[in-house]
């Protein structure tokens, strides 16, 4: 188990990132429970702002596990996206000081959780069930649910989401239709790409419920001013998405007081024209991506070393010791990572990362993150 963390000082909150992947043992449950109970040592004096296992088999392993979590359960995201090494979980967790107020709340509408700090209030939103039957339809019910919640609390999608993950089951046949309800409800929401987009890891993963074919997860954040929120694109490395018909930005700096926030999206190996860079050699294209990666991060005054947590997804789990070789001459050897087999959008991406980043470069014109 790997972790970093971001001091806290007498008026702003620490954060610490966690990573990590179970033991193979005999069975799931022996793999749960130690993993499980190493990240409760971690967690105490912080309290998660999220929280995700990712499991080999979902079907048979959600209720286990959600029994093992107890109270926990409906505060953490499990979705079906095997972890490489033979471990059948892995799992990854942003926690804050526990000093700052949380609340939970379970609705018709899903699960929230509510973290109240000094200047900024942040919400962490999943939908805990879905009545349609298409891609397209579950995913514009997603965010008709999470924009019900953001109502309640007198936010918008605009305005207040800046980060969200949405796992597809069976991309190759369903992110068709994801890209078409988001694509049209953005529109209604008034973003395009003349105004903005929200910074997003579309990826395969299956849900415990077969009929569940799009699950998302979102970040708000209420007490934010406009220019605190800077869009990463990097176009001299990297498309606009909607050059190739998708609705998302490649990632975003959000600026405090003391310190920045960085969160990039999903990002495979894709140049400026849009087109797959090396299609079919799997360690150019990992070159590649984290070249791409880095890109984003400068745009956004940090670098490769101020990653704090990452999860590289693989179409073929067989590629996992050559992407493995070249992410450890690439990468911080401490970075907290998982590594699970997760097919990319497009058929011809073979590996695609995500990451936050965390840095001391702010804006003193801002509140700390506190």
């Amino acid at each position: 188990m790997k972790h970093l963390s971001y001091p806290a000082s007498a008026e702003t909150v620490g954060e610490t990132f966690i990573a990590a992947r179970s033991r193979p043992g005999e069975d799931f449950i022996t793999e749960a429970r130690a993993l499980v109970a190493s990240c409760r040592t971690l967690f105490a004096g912080h309290r998660p702002l999220y929280w995700r296992f990712h499991l080999s088999d979902i079907a048979n392993q959600a209720e286990p596990l959600r029994k093992l979590l107890g109270d926990d359960a409906d505060s953490v995201l499990m979705v079906g996206q095997p972890p490489t090494g033979g471990s059948r979980l892995a799992t990854t967790a942003w926690l804050l000081d526990s000093s700052s107020p949380v609340i939970r709340q379970q609705t018709e509408d899903g699960s929230i959780t509510e973290q109240i700090l000094q200047h900024y209030h942040l919400l962490t939103f999943r939908r805990s069930r879905l009545q349609s039957a298409t891609s397209e339809q579950q995913m514009t019910e997603e965010f008709q649910a999470l924009c019900a919640a953001l109502t309640q609390r007198n936010g918008t999608l605009a305005e207040n989401v800046h980060r969200t993950w949405i796992y597809c089951r069976d991309v190759d046949n369903h992110y068709a239709g994801l890209v078409r309800g988001r694509r049209e409800f953005f529109r209604a929401e008034g973003l395009t790409e003349k105004t903005h987009y929200i910074t997003s890891t579309g990826i395969e993963a299956q849900a415990a419920a077969p009929s569940r074919l799009v699950q998302m997860e979102s970040l708000a954040l209420w007490g934010l001013q406009p220019e605190q929120v800077v869009y990463l694109r990097a176009p001299e490395f990297l498309s606009p998405t909607h050059v190739y018909g998708v609705t998302f930005e490649r990632g975003v700096r959000i600026l405090f007081g003391d310190r920045s926030w960085l969160h990039l999206s999903g990002t495979a190996s894709i140049d400026r024209e849009g087109r797959i860079v090396h299609p079919g050699d799997v360690r150019r294209q990992t070159r590649r991506m984290v070249e791409n990666f880095s890109a984003l991060l400068h745009e956004g005054e940090g670098s490769l070393n101020d990653l704090k947590l990452a999860v590289v997804y693989l179409r073929d789990a067989a590629d996992a010791g050559a992407v493995e070789e070249i992410l450890g001459s690439l990468l911080p050897p401490a970075l907290p990572r998982i590594m699970v087999k997760a097919p990319v959008c497009r058929p011809g991406w073979l590996v695609e990362m995500e990451g936050v980043a965390v840095h001391p470069r702010g804006d003193h014109r801002f509140k700390p993150l506190g």
